[in-house]
């Protein structure tokens, strides 16, 4: 991902300004990151045990868990790439909206071990549907399953249209 330009300033700001403070993810031990324009990771650092038991082991972390680090990762990949776009220079971050529509997770392998890092990546974003895929990798970069979902973006109407 070194190979990705910096997020400019402005985007970055817009992203924590509106999906930074996502409490459900500070609640469940995980940490975002961006990584650049369409890109994200979600950070997994620390397991807990009620987040571990997938497949009955005691050393698994939990399909459950993996879902939802995919749908943070690739969501945020996508809003990251829609924050950029030229259209956002006119619009509150916090007036964008966009929400998952499908998510497709194929589990690769047993994701044991310390940690865990969800990568998202845009594939396509247009105006009204994204498109995202991403790996979960364990602490040794082995990847434990991988996804791709689709988005539905809602961009904010101006004012008094549609009522």
């Amino acid at each position: 991902m070194t190979d990705q330009p910096p997020l400019p300033p402005a985007v970055v700001d817009a992203f924590w300004q509106r999906w930074g403070s996502n409490t459900f993810l500070s609640a469940q031990g995980l940490e975002l990151e961006l990584a650049g324009v369409g890109r994200a990771v979600v950070h997994l650092r620390k397991p807990t045990l009620m987040q571990r038991g997938g497949g009955g082991s005691a050393d698994v972390i939990n399909g459950g868990v993996i879902a939802y680090m995919f749908d943070a990762a690739l969501g945020c990949a996508i809003a990251s790439a829609n924050l950029a776009r030229p259209e956002m220079r006119s619009i509150a971050p916090h007036e964008l909206r966009q929400s998952t529509i499908n998510l497709d997770i194929t589990y690769v392998d047993a994701a044991a071990g310390p940690r865990f890092e969800a990568h998202g990546r845009v594939v396509r974003s247009g105006r009204s549907v994204a498109f995202a895929e991403g790996e979960l990798r364990d602490d040794q970069g082995r990847v434990c399953a991988t996804a791709k979902g689709i988005w539905r973006v809602m961009w904010p109407q101006p004012d008094g249209a549609g009522r």
